[in-house]
């Protein structure tokens, strides 16, 4: 199985320094985020141009914030930079995320939305004479060639879909090249009753199913009681969002998930240290890895078994990053990398 990493976090130079170690770990992958203060494009493009090997990829860039031939170009370009080792992940946020933090009202049909985003941004990397798209969202006429020659000779450019909901997923696989799960996706009642399904119905783009990437919430420490506070305090901060109570609907932890968002919305300045307190272990344990230097390669191989039998191909560590500053995020970075073996067959 292949390992990655996702680097969620403000922090930016210093994470040079974690991609170079990842590589020389055996790391298969890193995945860069954004939200209002950073890039992922850009972030992927400098981690790829320090390092040799490691693949790079946005996990996520918001289909959102640009315009698909804007993304199909910056795309192309982050390719060409790593020469050939960028693969473009898109998500389309929540609703909360577009409005709130991106004041951005017309993304609507999200799901419909972003599988015709894909289609385009394909139609133009393969525009060697001309582009012609008509979508049910997207159209355009461009002459002459937009294919760029030096994309020649490289691997395609993949694009890896995102979501939580059904129809967000099922969309992704049918559109896109992979899917990336959400951390809290990783929970094996809803891998079993609506991911794993969803992506398996669909067919992906060329007729093929679409490769998974499962995220997994992980924190290690020499002190598991530390390392289980931060996972905590990472599950309440997702749980206040309410479209992600869904996840745990009909589950053992429905009560749990109910009770952190009418606590936050009752008091929104409650820390997510006071809200961790609200999350038991036996739900850490289904939705993060959690462990010391010594217990967890185990609990890694463990999962990797799991998520193999449901057709996961690779496992992305997120680090539990929630009140975390810069250089407690950057150690747990690297406890990460120095604690879990590179790829496994």
């Amino acid at each position: 199985m292949r390992h990655a990493l996702v680097l969620a976090t403000n922090v930016f130079r210093p994470l040079i320094a974690v991609a170079k170690a990842a590589e020389e770990a055996g790391f298969d992958r890193l995945w860069t985020t954004e939200s209002t203060p950073r890039d992922a494009i850009v972030r992927a493009v400098t981690l790829g141009l320090h390092t040799r090997e490691i693949k790079v990829a946005t996990g996520v860039a918001y289909a959102f914030t640009r315009a698909p031939l804007a993304m199909a170009a910056a795309a192309a370009d982050a390719h060409i930079a790593t020469e050939g080792r960028f693969a473009l992940g898109l998500g389309a946020g929540t609703k909360g995320m577009r409005t709130r933090r991106y004041g951005i009202e017309g993304f609507d049909h999200p799901g419909s939305r972003l599988g015709d985003y894909a289609d385009l941004l394909r139609a133009a990397w393969a525009a060697d004479d001309g582009l012609a798209h008509t979508g049910p969202f997207y159209r355009t006429e461009i002459p002459g060639r937009l294919r760029t020659e030096e994309l020649d000779g490289l691997p395609p450019i993949e694009i890896i879909g995102s979501g939580v909901n059904e129809a967000m997923l099922r969309l992704s696989a049918r559109h896109c090249d992979g899917v990336a799960l959400h951390p809290l996706v990783s929970f094996a009642d809803y891998l079993d009753s609506v991911a794993v399904p969803a992506i398996a119905m669909a067919r992906g783009a060329g007729g093929t199913k679409p490769w998974i990437a499962v995220w997994r919430i992980t924190s290690v420490s020499a002190d598991e009681a530390r390392a289980r506070h931060r996972a905590r305090r990472n599950l309440a901060f997702y749980f206040t969002t309410p479209s992600y109570r869904r996840v745990t609907e009909g589950t053992r932890w429905e009560a749990v998930t109910t009770l952190v968002r009418d606590r936050f919305r009752a008091d929104p300045a409650m820390s997510f240290d006071e809200l961790a307190g609200l999350i038991p272990d036996g739900m850490v344990d289904d939705f993060c890895l959690v462990g010391t230097p010594e217990s967890l390669p185990g609990r890694v191989r463990e999962f990797e078994r799991e998520l193999a039998g449901r057709g996961v191909s690779e496992l992305v560590f997120q680090v539990a990053g929630v009140g975390l500053d810069a250089k407690e995020y950057v150690e747990a970075c690297h406890a990460i990398v120095d604690n879990v073996p590179g790829d496994v067959a």
